[in-house]
């Protein structure tokens, strides 16, 4: 298994805004430094949580097709785009959007096939036969609640990118993706990490 960003994240879930209030900064010379401590607090709760935490088109590869559900990693889902598969000869076929049943209201989603439909049977290519793409992660508005970003993984990202303003020394020195959360960071986060999506 394998997911790959198709369209990366084009709104975080904190503004410049939002971190320059919460960081008590008020010139606009660490305006840039700021934007990256943005993505970089992001991306590291991301992989924290197992969850897309600012919006974003992802692709999930699969050697073949599972028995039942396909469970999609990252939630939560908003949309599935498409389910295709190659057969051995490499011929690309998409599956009917009437075949299958994508639940997004789950956490993590799943896409099962409709009632009385299989998934396709078939000699697979090699490898990466399967390819779900989706779009997943929070809003900061909108009129599906379960789609906004939740108060406490923003207040999480706040406290996470003032961490890494304040110790940047030690940041940028590892690389532009933290390797670890604060603990404070971890304990807003820990109630919406996802344990088992595979």
């Amino acid at each position: 298994m394998n997911l790959k960003i198709i369209t990366a994240a084009a709104t975080e879930p904190i503004s410049l805004t939002e971190a320059k209030l919460h960081l008590k900064v008020e010139n606009i010379a660490d305006d840039n430094l700021i934007t990256m401590l943005i993505k970089a607090s992001r991306q590291s709760a991301e992989n924290f949580t197992h969850r897309a935490l600012a919006s974003q088109v992802l692709e999930l590869v699969l050697d073949e097709f599972p028995e039942n559900d396909i469970v999609l990693p990252r939630p939560p889902v908003e949309s599935v785009t498409s389910v295709k598969y190659k057969d051995h000869e490499g011929t690309e076929t998409t599956v009917s959007s009437a075949d299958y049943i994508a639940f997004t209201d789950a956490d993590p989603a799943v896409v099962v096939p409709a009632y009385s439909k299989y998934w396709p049977s078939f000699t697979p290519y090699p490898k990466g036969a399967v390819r779900v793409r989706y779009t997943a992660g929070y809003k900061t508005t909108g009129s599906d609640p379960n789609l906004i970003i939740p108060e406490a993984i923003k207040q999480g990202l706040l406290l996470a990118i003032g961490n890494y303003y304040e110790n940047r020394e030690d940041l940028l020195a590892k690389g532009h993706i933290p390797k670890s959360l604060p603990l404070g960071v971890e304990y807003l986060l820990y109630q919406y990490r996802v344990w088992d999506w595979s």
